[in-house]
């Protein structure tokens, strides 16, 4: 299996794009992963260096090949997260619409919100949380001393 078909299958979960009627299709959620992938290797750090080449849809090597989960994992949350980013704008524009004909109205501005909500708690949110938590466990901050060190043997008079 490749990068993108098991990239795929995962980012159809994470958009609940997977009954009888698909939303994206698999050359559009190539594409989210291909942009995704190349936000993730400006954004992290690993130890395979990636070669993402937008016009080919391709990656090299294969993180799948390469057993990097890391990587496909923020790929395809990132990707998510730009598919999100894409809903809302596109709720954006239609929750302006605001229609009355007699006693009937309709009125799409209550949409925007969940949208809005989505962003906040969603893959964007996500995506920022495990990107700071894999920054922080996977760089050399955590062996910083923090405070000025004296030993229990320090002599000041052999200073001078």
């Amino acid at each position: 299996m490749s990068w993108n078909d098991a990239g795929i299958k995962m980012l159809r979960v994470l958009l609940n794009d997977n009954g009888t009627t698909l939303t994206y299709s698999d050359n559009r959620l190539e594409q989210l992963l291909i942009v995704g992938a190349i936000y993730v290797k400006q954004d992290i750090t690993f130890d395979v260096n990636y070669t993402i080449n937008i016009m080919t849809h391709s990656i090299s090597p294969d993180p799948v090949d390469t057993g990097d989960n890391a990587f496909l994992n923020f790929t395809v949350i990132k990707a998510a997260c730009l598919a999100d980013i894409g809903q809302v704008r596109t709720k954006a524009l239609v929750a302006g619409i605001s229609a009355r004909c007699g006693p009937v109205s309709l009125d799409t501005g209550s949409h925007l919100v969940g949208f809005k909500e989505l962003l906040a708690v969603g893959p964007c949110a996500m995506y920022e949380a495990l990107k700071t938590d894999w920054q922080y466990s996977h760089s050399n901050i955590h062996h910083a001393i923090l405070t000025p060190f004296i030993s229990n043997n320090f002599d000041p008079s052999t200073l001078g």
